[in-house]
C-alpha cells in the first residue's frame, strides 16, 4: 500500500555515482554449492538461500523510475522443498518487470555444470485484479542437489520502497540490501525483527546527481546485510510473523521539490486523522440523517441510554451480513451496503458509528491492525499500518469497543481477530490517541460430569458444559452453522467412543449469558472389565499433545486473552471392584502469577473425583518464559495420560 504515493520527477539528473554497478550478476553458481548436500547450521533444512540482493537507484535509461535489481540463489537440499521453483512477481499498477533471467543448475554425470535456462515464453503474466499482476514461472529439471539461479528488475514510478525481509521460512548465508536514494526524498527507516545486522552502512554522497539548472544534488546511501540468517520457524499461539521477521522498512516522511516545497507524508496524528476521515473513511462519518431515518423508532424512544446503545448494536448486527472483508478504503459506501444488507468491516462499524451518533450516543472511531497484518508503528503515523476499523462509545463515564460483523459477539466484546496490542482512537474534534484492546470478560470452559461404568466397561452418565467470553461466542457460531444435529454428528467424530443419547443447549441466543450445554452420554471402552483394568478418566477436552515443540522460540506465546479450563468428574465403578491406583495429584504454577494447573483426586468407596484447574492469567508470554511455559505444558500432558486402576475384590 504504500506503493500509493506517486511523485513525478520533474528535472532531468545525471548520476555521478555508479550504483548500478552494485547490483549482483547471474552466473556465480559454484561446484562447490552444487555438491552441497546439506546445511551445517540447519541440518534440517530442505532448502536455503545461498546469496540474495537488492539494489535501489534512479534510471536513467527508463525515464528515471525507480529500479530495483534483485538477484536471488537457492539451493534444494530435499524434494520437500521443490516448491522453490515456483516464483511469483508482482507488480502494482505501473510497475514492469524487465530484464528477467532464470536457469536451473545441476551436476552432470562427470561432475560439471548442467545449465537449463528459462525461456520467456514460460514466463505468464496474470491479471489478479484491477491494481495487480502476477509474473508467473517454473524452474525447470528440479532435482534434490539443484541450484536456482534468477534475477530481474522491477520499474516503478512510485515512491514506496517494498519493505526487505532478511528473514523467510528457509535459512540464508547471507542477505543484502543496498539503495541510492535522492536527498529530497525523507524516509524513517526501521528495522524490525529479533536479529542483528551484520552490515549497517548508511551514508551521504553529496555529489551523487547533477540535475541541469540547479546543480550537484545529495543521495543517501544505504547498505545493510546479515550473515547465517537462521529459518523463522512458526508455532501455534503468534501474531502475524510479519511483527518478528527481520526486515528493513522504509516510510516516506517528506518529499522536497527542486522548487524547495515540502510536502510531508510522515507528519503529526492531527494531520493523519484528517486524511483518514478524507480518504480511509471516504467521507463516510457523516450519514447521520440516513441512519435517523433507518433505526426503528421505538429503539430511538428508549431513554436509558445504555439500553438504547445496546438496542441500536444489535440492530445494525441482525441486519447486515459481513462479506468477510476488512476495510476497503476509499470504496467505502455505508448508504449502498446498508441497502444490500451486506458490507465489509468498515461498512459495518461505520453504519454503527453513524446511527450510534444519530441517537445522540457518543462514538468514536478506532483504526487498529488485524493479529494476521503486524503491529502497527507507534512512532509516527504511518495510515498504511491499519486495516480494521471499529467503534468506542462512552456511556455513564463507561467504555465500550464495538463491533457489529459478527453475530455472536455480545455488546462490548470485539472479535478475537481484534486483539492485536495498541489501537488508535479518532476522534476529529481533538488529537486522536492510543489505547490497548482487552477482552470484556475472562474467558473460561467449566465442564463437571457425572458417569457409572458397568461391568462390561461401558460408561453412561451425564455432561454439563459452560462456556463465557470467547469460548462462548466460538461455541455459538459452532452449534448455529452446523445445528444440533450436524454439531452433535461431529462431537462424536471427535469423540469416537462417545455416543450422545440426548442434548440441549440453553441460552444459545442471549449472548450476555454463559452459554451451557447438557448432554447424555454413552461411553464405550475397547474391552470389558477384567481382573484388573486400567481407565483413563480424562474423557472430555484431555490435552494429548504439547503445542509447544520448538527448541527455540525468539518471539512471544500469544493466546489473545487469559483463560482458564476446568474439569471436574464423579465416576462411580462398579461395587465388585475397589480402586488401587489413582492419578498422581499436582500443583504447578508459572512464575509471576502467570497460570496454574491443578490435579485433585478423591476415592470414597467406589466414588472416583478427579478435579483438574487450568488458568492462564496472561493473554501473552515474552520468549524468556518460553521454556517454563513448554515445560508447564508437558507436565499437563503426562498427567492427564495417566490412568485410573481397578481390581476385582
Amino acid at each position: 500500500m504504500k506503493k500509493l504515493l506517486l511523485l513525478s520527477l520533474l528535472f532531468l539528473a545525471s548520476f555521478l555515482y555508479s550504483q548500478q554497478d552494485k547490483s549482483s550478476k547471474m552466473g556465480q553458481t559454484s561446484l562447490d554449492e552444487l555438491n552441497m548436500t546439506i546445511y551445517d547450521k540447519d541440518s534440517t533444512a530442505a532448502a536455503l538461500v545461498l546469496y540474495e540482493h537488492a539494489n535501489i537507484y534512479l534510471d536513467k535509461k527508463n525515464d528515471y523510475n525507480t529500479r530495483t535489481d534483485f538477484y536471488y540463489r537457492i539451493k534444494i537440499l530435499d524434494q520437500t522443498a521443490f516448491d522453490q521453483a515456483n516464483i511469483v512477481l508482482n507488480t502494482y499498477k505501473k510497475e514492469k518487470i524487465v530484464d528477467l533471467k532464470a536457469r536451473t543448475y545441476n551436476l552432470s554425470e562427470i561432475g560439471t555444470k548442467q545449465i537449463t535456462s528459462i525461456s520467456d515464453d514460460k514466463v505468464f503474466k496474470v491479471e489478479e485484479s484491477e491494481a495487480w499482476t502476477a509474473h508467473k514461472f517454473t524452474f525447470p529439471n528440479i532435482k534434490v542437489g539443484s541450484v536456482l539461479e534468477y534475477s530481474y528488475s522491477k520499474l516503478s514510478p512510485y515512491s514506496g520502497i517494498d519493505d526487505w525481509y532478511f528473514q523467510s521460512d528457509i535459512p540464508k548465508i547471507k542477505s543484502e540490501f543496498d539503495a541510492a536514494i535522492l536527498g529530497n526524498y525523507q524516509y524513517n527507516v526501521r528495522i524490525t525483527g529479533f536479529l542483528g545486522l551484520d552490515k549497517d552502512e548508511p551514508s551521504i554522497l553529496k555529489k551523487c546527481v547533477y540535475i541541469d539548472g540547479i546543480g550537484d544534488g545529495a543521495c543517501a546511501i544505504y547498505s545493510y546485510a546479515m550473515n547465517d540468517v537462521p529459518a523463522f520457524k512458526e508455532e501455534d499461539f503468534m501474531l502475524s510473523k510479519k511483527n518478528y521477521l527481520s526486515c528493513l522498512s522504509f516510510d516516506l516522511k517528506s518529499y522536497t521539490s527542486p522548487r524547495g516545497v515540502v510536502e510531508k507524508y510522515t507528519t503529526t496524528w492531527k494531520e493523519a486523522d484528517k486524511k483518514l476521515k478524507d480518504i480511509f473513511f471516504n467521507n463516510q462519518t457523516s450519514k447521520k440523517g440516513f441512519f435517523r431515518r433507518r433505526i426503528p423508532e421505538n429503539i430511538l424512544a428508549i431513554e436509558n441510554e445504555l439500553e438504547k446503545a445496546k438496542s441500536i448494536y444489535t440492530f445494525i448486527q441482525h441486519h447486515f451480513s459481513w462479506n468477510e472483508k476488512f476495510w476497503n478504503s476509499e470504496d467505502e459506501k455505508v448508504k449502498d451496503a446498508f441497502e444490500d444488507k451486506s458490507g465489509s468491516a468498515g461498512e459495518i462499524n461505520l453504519s454503527l458509528f453513524n446511527a450510534l451518533q444519530s441517537a445522540d450516543i457518543d462514538a468514536e472511531l478506532v483504526i487498529l491492525s488485524t493479529r494476521n497484518h503486524g503491529i502497527p508503528t507507534t512512532l509516527y503515523p504511518v495510515i498504511f499500518d491499519f486495516n480494521y476499523v471499529l467503534i468506542k462509545t462512552t456511556i455513564h463515564d463507561k467504555e465500550y469497543y464495538l463491533d457489529a460483523t459478527d453475530k455472536f459477539s455480545p455488546f462490548g466484546q470485539v472479535p478475537f481477530r481484534t486483539l492485536n496490542g495498541k489501537a488508535r482512537v479518532i476522534n476529529f474534534k481533538k488529537e486522536s490517541n492510543w489505547v490497548v484492546l482487552k477482552p470484556k470478560t475472562k474467558s473460561s470452559i467449566n465442564t463437571s460430569a457425572r458417569l457409572t461404568i458397568n461391568e462390561n466397561g461401558d460408561i453412561a452418565g451425564n455432561l454439563i458444559t459452560r462456556r463465557i467470553g470467547y469460548a462462548a461466542q466460538d461455541q455459538r457460531e459452532k452449534i448455529s452453522n452446523l445445528g444440533n444435529d450436524g454439531y452433535i454428528e461431529e462431537y462424536e467424530g471427535d469423540n469416537p467412543n462417545t455416543e450422545v443419547e440426548s442434548y440441549e443447549v440453553r441460552f444459545k441466543d442471549e449472548l450476555d449469558k454463559p452459554l451451557q450445554e447438557i448432554f447424555e452420554v454413552k461411553i464405550f471402552m475397547n474391552e470389558e472389565l477384567t481382573q484388573k483394568s486400567r481407565i483413563n478418566p480424562f474423557f472430555f477436552n484431555r490435552l494429548k499433545e504439547n503445542p509447544f515443540k520448538l527448541k527455540e522460540r525468539n518471539y512471544p506465546v500469544d493466546f489473545g486473552y487469559a483463560k482458564s479450563n476446568n474439569f471436574a468428574l464423579s465416576l462411580e465403578i462398579p461395587a465388585s471392584y475397589k480402586v488401587t491406583q489413582l492419578p498422581k495429584q499436582m500443583a504447578i504454577s508459572l512464575p509471576n502469577n502467570g497460570g496454574s494447573f491443578l490435579l485433585k483426586t478423591i476415592n470414597k468407596g467406589n466414588v472416583i473425583n478427579i478435579i483438574t484447574r487450568l488458568s492462564l492469567n496472561k493473554k501473552s508470554y515474552s520468549s524468556e518464559e518460553y521454556f517454563t511455559l513448554k515445560e508447564f505444558f508437558k507436565r499437563i500432558v503426562i498427567a492427564e495420560s495417566s490412568y485410573i486402576i481397578i481390581e476385582k475384590k
